[in-house]
């Protein structure tokens, strides 16, 4: 019976969490990020991480796997690129909004899903983009 309990607390937790998500995407078309919210990257951002590199293109012709992978983050224009060792493509257009202190985190356009964030000195990269997926995580 108390294992019964359990699931019935954890999956009222899960549908008050998926609720609030769903009423808090319903809203206007635009992204609601105006332009003057995103930052310059300082220049010790822009450089070469070393870490766990996982990428899954969509056709489904298995992963790229490389736990010492590289990803370089670079200014391209007004956007950033992040390039990747192993063959992996790159992920272009990228923009992002400064988090708390040297802390930084990417936004999201189009029908991408790309959660991107610096912190501390590490990259970590979640993205999932026309059914191609990276996962990048410094070591």
């Amino acid at each position: 019976m108390k294992t019964q309990n359990n699931f019935f607390k954890n999956l009222s937790k899960v549908v008050l969490v998926l609720s609030v998500l769903f009423i808090s995407s319903c809203g206007s078309d635009d992204d609601g990020t105006p332009a003057e919210a995103f930052v310059t990257l300082p220049t010790q951002v822009l450089t070469s991480y070393t870490g766990n590199l996982v990428y899954t293109p969509g056709d489904g012709s298995g992963p790229t796997i490389n736990t010492s992978g590289t990803a370089t983050v670079a200014v391209s224009g007004n956007t950033y690129t992040i390039s990747f060792s192993d063959g992996v493509p790159s992920l272009s257009g990228l923009v992002f909004l400064a988090g708390s202190s040297d802390n930084f985190v990417s936004a999201s356009a189009g029908q991408s899903t790309t959660g991107i964030s610096v912190e501390d000195g590490d990259l970590a990269v979640g993205a999932t983009i026309s059914g191609n997926t990276w996962a990048f995580s410094t070591n």
